[in-house]
């Protein structure tokens, strides 16, 4: 297998690969995927996050540090039985006994860095997500399902935050094409569910829709199917649930005998979209179904019919048919816009924002000029203009990038999502000195070219010491690749130093790779050597698993680094 290979093993040593395959698939979950580093995922070595020895029973550990969720894996190859009940049941207890420092001090270093302070992460509301993996089917496996749903009963009426998933091989798969799906939507495939009679309103243009009174119980049952739950929603809109986040209002009026009845006017409804419907004996069957609003009044309604099922409570829903198996503009314009109460702050719903054509059209004027590689701006999922060479530069990508060089590295490291607000860092990213704007000046289009091109230049040097065998094993080779932002952020605060005295404008500076090399060369230099002496400093202090992004995200540690850089380029340490 693969992945076997890939960390040093055998082929035939197929739990091993898929332990592998596990961690590279749900590491492109939005939020886990900042590991990636904007890398297909089969190019990244994530070996830091798959546990080999003494691991507690925890095969893989990935973290989502923006939504405060952490991803728990044990995989269990078979060659035909299901895997045994005990050996899940065991699996799904786990975080009872990975809180307890007692418990994990038995465990290899590895896992006790992956696991550090994970009772005061539950404490502070994260989110645990306990997968288990296999490659048999289970999804016919009654035992296994009865479990998974028992487990998951248990941990939401001990408001805890922790959900059980079993995932066998076909659930891979679809897990697979969720991932690599535009909109990554659309995972049930067909439901069916009854609407009130004579409270419906159809309309059949411009695109089909009907608006119904529907039962509470109706959607809570839904949710509460075999295989269904969260995949109701879509992935966008999903990311913030968990059981202690549920409005507790909302459950307490649902379940209430006198309040029950009021639901359908305290509460705005819930929407969804499908790619066909048809209405028949007040019975709505729907293909590639999924909530894109109203997912909280959904999780509440469910964690309700669990204490009492209240035939008081209905809710107002709407379903329109777009035709569009995996979503496409509309489907994306629904979605945004009936999330604006509740910001979804997936870049995809900013890819129509004036500034962001205008990126899409003015950056590739830069593509393979001066020191810029060939390169095309990817303001959307799935964009890619027709003749384009290079590689794809994604919206997510550039926020960090620029935001880094103009502002410092912190928050693209510590609150990327802050990018995708517009009450936060999105105009610090994509604007005019911080402010809305729906183009930028030729100067200014420069000066990110001069960000890009750094950040290129970097990610290469990084690569080449990861894979010269004279440098593999030196410090700097295991962190520069994935501070290259951090750098070109350092890089750019030298260069604004300098810059009236040296090359005089960004324009300037990119118009030649000659040009770019004379100034930004022994800028990069500089900053890379205060970084490393930075790295040996931090050595005697346990910094967790990932010591360079810890680092990263280290306000005070950037303003003297950077401070540091620029002191020395504008003294005689540093000549051009």
């Amino acid at each position: 297998m693969l992945y076997a290979q890939k960390y040093g093993y055998k082929a035939e040593q197929l739990e091993r690969g898929l332990e592998g395959y596990a961690a590279h698939l749900f590491a492109q979950e939005d939020g886990f995927d900042a590991i990636l580093e904007g890398q297909d995922t089969n190019q990244v070595d994530l070996r830091e996050f798959i546990c080999r020895r003494k691991d507690l029973g925890v095969d893989v550990v990935l973290e989502d540090l923006i939504h405060k969720r952490m991803i728990l894996v044990q995989a269990a190859w078979r060659s035909k039985q299901s895997p045994e009940e005990d050996k899940v049941a065991s699996f799904f207890d786990a975080p009872s006994r990975l809180v307890s420092h007692d418990y994990t001090a038995t465990g290899d270093e590895q896992i006790q860095d992956l696991l550090a302070n994970l009772s005061e992460k539950i404490d502070e509301g994260y989110e645990i997500l306990i997968r288990f993996v296999t490659n048999v089917s289970v999804a016919e496996n009654a035992r296994l399902q009865e479990l998974t749903e028992a487990k998951n009963r248990a941990y939401e009426e001990a408001d805890q935050a922790i959900t059980c998933e079993l995932y066998g091989g076909s659930d891979l798969v679809k897990k697979d094409n969720e991932l690599r799906s535009a909109t990554r939507g659309g995972f049930v495939d067909r439901v069916a569910f009854h609407v009130q009679a004579g409270k419906t309103i159809e309309l059949t243009s411009p695109f089909k829709t009907i608006i119904a009174v529907v039962k509470g119980n109706e959607l809570a049952d839904l949710y509460l199917r075999k295989n269904v739950g969260s995949r109701l929603f879509n992935l966008n809109i999903r990311l913030p649930l968990t059981s202690l986040k549920v409005n507790p209002k909302m459950v307490e009026t649902a379940v209430s005998s006198t309040e029950g009845k009021n639901f359908f006017y305290y509460n705005n409804g819930v929407s969804a979209v499908c790619s066909k419907y048809t209405l028949e004996d007040n019975t709505i069957q729907a293909e590639r179904f999924q909530i894109i609003n109203g997912a909280q009044t959904v999780s509440a309604l469910a964690k309700a019919r669990r204490k009492t099922a209240n035939s008081d409570v209905y809710v107002v829903f709407r379903l329109t048919e777009t035709s569009e198996s995996y979503g496409g503009e509309f489907t994306e314009n629904v979605i945004r816009y009936n999330n604006t109460q509740n910001p979804v702050k997936a870049s995809d719903f900013f890819s129509n924002d004036d500034i962001q054509l205008w990126l899409r059209d003015s950056l590739p004027t830069l593509s393979g000029k001066g020191p810029l590689p060939a390169f095309y701006y990817v303001h959307k999922s799935g964009y890619k203009p027709k003749g384009a060479t290079g590689r794809g530069l994604r919206i997510d990508q550039l926020a960090g990038i620029r935001h880094a060089f103009l502002y410092g590295p912190v928050v693209s490291y510590r609150e990327p999502a802050q990018f995708f607000d517009r009450s936060g860092k999105y105009w610090e990213a994509f604007g005019a000195h911080g402010h809305p704007a729906s183009s930028w000046t030729t100067e200014e289009l420069a000066r990110t070219g001069a960000a890009l091109a750094i950040h290129h230049r970097i990610q290469a040097i990084g690569k080449s010491l990861k894979t010269d065998p004279k440098t593999k094993d030196k410090p700097e080779a295991k962190y520069l690749y994935r501070l290259a932002r951090y750098v070109t952020g350092l890089v750019g605060a030298g260069l604004e130093a300098v810059r009236e005295d040296t090359f005089n404008d960004y324009s300037t500076l990119i118009a030649s790779a000659a040009t770019f090399e004379k100034y930004v060369d022994p800028v990069a230099k500089e900053a890379r050597s205060i970084l490393r002496l930075e790295w040996r400093n931090l050595q005697d202090k346990k910094l967790g698993v990932q010591p360079e992004y810890n680092l990263a995200r280290d306000e005070k540690i950037w303003v003297r680094l950077s401070d540091s850089v620029q002191e020395s380029v504008v003294s005689s340490d540093v000549t051009f």
